[in-house]
């Protein structure tokens, strides 16, 4: 067994009776996806191909996108689906396993969105502490909580941990906005290089709590209050 890497599994069965298990080995120290060897990447995958307009990377440095270099490894797998299809999805972890049934796209978006935290791209490295305690099929109510609990407790750590820090919330904000454009940028390569559409709804799921997020924000996180409320 190798220490140094830990494995989510995601298994798919198919109404088609078709069962196809996608093995994601991370290293377990920054939780950076591994990708398996290729002979050649895809075409799809090179760095300026339906390029996201605000990618930092070079292609001198960078010739091919990580997220895509990433999704190559599964994608192609699942070009025979379409998105509404029912499912039965898996995810193996070493301490839990969990099950959901509905559309293959509820699935594929918890997929993608473990994938794009951990293969390296910078607008969702943000994301990596949260994949690295992944909650498959989280409600909208846990995903925020999640969320606004692993970046105030980052803001906390950067700050030295001495307590009394503000930790605001823009550059969280600022976050999922970067999220949202990979999140287009993503879905306009795979359109262009793939006919069904399960990945990509996927990630309209994924972008729709994107969407979201800053919009809890400006409320001042109201739909999370009464957690906090003491019963009269």
């Amino acid at each position: 067994m190798d220490t140094a890497t830990t494995t989510i599994r995601y298994r798919f069965h198919l109404s088609s009776k078709v069962s196809e298990d996608i093995n994601l080995d991370f290293d377990r120290r920054t939780f950076l996806l591994r990708l398996s060897p290729v002979s050649e990447e895809a075409a799809w995958t090179a760095l300026d191909f339906h390029r996201c307009g605000h990618c930092p990377l070079k292609a001198e440095q960078s010739p091919f996108c990580p997220f895509a270099q990433a999704l190559s490894r599964f994608i192609s797998r699942f070009d025979e689906f379409y998105s509404y299809e029912n499912a039965v999805v898996e995810v193996i972890t070493e301490r839990r396993t969990v099950v959901a049934h509905g559309a293959l796209q509820q699935g594929m978006s918890s997929l993608v969105g473990l994938v794009g935290a951990t293969c390296g791209c910078p607008h969702l490295a943000f994301f990596r502490p949260l994949a690295r305690f992944h909650l498959p099929f989280a409600s909208e109510e846990e995903t925020l909580c999640r969320v606004f609990s692993i970046h105030l407790l980052g803001q906390f750590i950067q700050s030295g941990g001495e307590g009394g820090a503000a930790a605001p919330l823009a550059s969280l904000q600022a976050s999922y906005e970067s999220a949202s454009g990979v999140n287009v940028g993503m879905s306009d390569r795979i359109r262009g290089a793939f006919s069904k559409d399960a990945v990509v709804n996927g990630l309209i799921i994924l972008d729709t709590f994107a969407q979201a997020v800053p919009y809890v924000i400006r409320e001042k996180l109201e739909e999370l209050r009464y957690l906090f409320e003491a019963d009269v």
